[in-house]
């Protein structure tokens, strides 16, 4: 199981790669301001699939159980989970800046089509990017290689702080289904 898992998270962090040569290309920075971060949970949607790789690394460090905590008491109305309020990053604050969700990924690098062409963006980067849309990215078809990665996870959003919630409780379930417990013998 936990094989399944860490092949999906190869898939995942393959995709987020992709990203960030389109965005590195793209020679436009973040600020730093942090205003995309500081917006309630529920602003911010996310699936389970996009915190998978994020979920194993926690596992391979040690780190599970004191951000399994986190999330349990984290709320939609709460700011994400993962912003750092105190880090002087320019990336953000991001906790884990290199497992972001794809939803992260693609804003200052995508846009959507709705009744208009939108450019996903905040204020301060917009007018750059939209001198630059031949080389944004349709945010909807990485949603859709994230459906095509594992549809089961991929296919509902939630807010941010759920999904990463639900991704570290389903990821911690295939851990625990695959370690053997340690039941002392019987002499």
């Amino acid at each position: 199981m936990l094989k399944q898992l860490r092949v999906i998270s190869r898939k995942v962090l393959v995709l987020y790669e992709e990203l960030k040569s389109i965005h590195d290309a793209l020679g436009v920075r973040c600020n730093g301001c942090r205003l995309c971060c500081q917006t309630a949970a529920y602003n911010i949607e996310a699936t389970m699939l996009e915190f998978i790789p994020l979920a194993l690394h926690l596992i391979e460090n040690g780190e599970f159980d004191k951000w399994f905590e986190k999330a349990q008491r984290a709320v939609p109305t709460d700011r994400c989970v993962l912003l750092v309020d105190e880090s002087t990053k320019i990336e953000g604050g991001c906790s884990f800046y290199d497992y972001r969700p794809l939803v992260c990924r693609l804003f200052s690098a995508s846009y959507v089509r709705r009744r208009n062409i939108e450019v996903l963006s905040c204020q301060f980067l917009k007018r750059e990017l939209s001198k630059k849309m031949d080389r944004l990215v349709d945010a909807q078809k990485y949603f859709d290689c994230l459906y095509d990665i594992d549809p089961y996870l991929a296919v509902q959003k939630r807010d941010i702080n759920t999904a990463f919630k639900q991704a570290l409780e389903y990821v911690g379930m295939k851990f625990l289904l695959n370690t053997p417990p340690s039941l002392p013998f019987a002499s």
